[in-house]
């Protein structure tokens, strides 16, 4: 039976790899009156009229501006398929049966998320490097390197920030989770030799 603990690890892996996918499918990274971009699309629109939006989606990474840009959108990516792929292997951690083979799939699932996260970090101080190219001063002025100009960060930056923060969290779990199900299996065995101990004795 899974714990509170394992459920809570499970449960915030899931939610927390579709936050961080909604946020880099967002186009407010920065943004001004009439324009945003984000790691994979960027939009305008009229001024006051935010309703009429045009957007462009970088399918290729040829169609992303920068180099700087595209190196951040590649590790961004790679972060957040690992942190889906941890989720699903803590979400398979919870269907399979008790004992060691839980164990061969919790210690993967915390180095993966580990990993994840270290990715989506990098990756988050990389992008604003993209704010020199051309592309970006278009939109924003005299930007430059961890200067905006004339945009403002987006709330897409500001969720996948937080969304990272909470993930350093999730081997932490994953960690205590482990403990408390070596622990159990522990008792189960220390159970089961003074069971046998005293039927012998009898």
């Amino acid at each position: 039976m899974v714990s509170c603990m394992g459920s809570l690890w499970a449960a915030l892996s899931f939610i927390l790899s579709l936050i961080l996918g909604f946020s880099l499918m967002s186009s407010a990274w920065f943004k001004n009156d009439n324009s945003s971009f984000g790691v994979f699309v960027q939009c305008s629109w009229q001024i006051r009229s935010a309703c009429n939006q045009t957007c462009i989606v970088f399918r290729t990474l040829e169609e992303i501006p920068d180099l700087s840009w595209k190196i951040a959108a590649v590790i961004l990516f790679s972060g957040w398929l690992l942190m889906s792929f941890g989720a699903l292997l803590v979400l398979s951690w919870t269907v399979i049966p008790a004992g060691l083979c839980q164990r061969r799939v919790c210690s993967p699932a915390r180095y993966t998320q580990i990993t994840a996260v270290a990715a989506t970090i990098l990756g988050l101080l990389l992008y604003p490097f993209s704010l020199r190219c051309t592309f970006a001063n278009q939109i924003c002025g005299s930007s430059s390197e961890y200067k905006s100009g004339d945009c403002s960060l987006g709330w897409g930056y500001m969720m996948a920030i937080i969304t990272v923060m909470l993930s350093c969290f999730l081997p932490i779990i994953g960690c205590y989770n482990l403990n408390e199900m070596k622990t159990k299996i522990l008792r189960s065995k220390l159970t089961q030799r003074t069971l046998a101990c005293e039927e012998h004795m009898y």
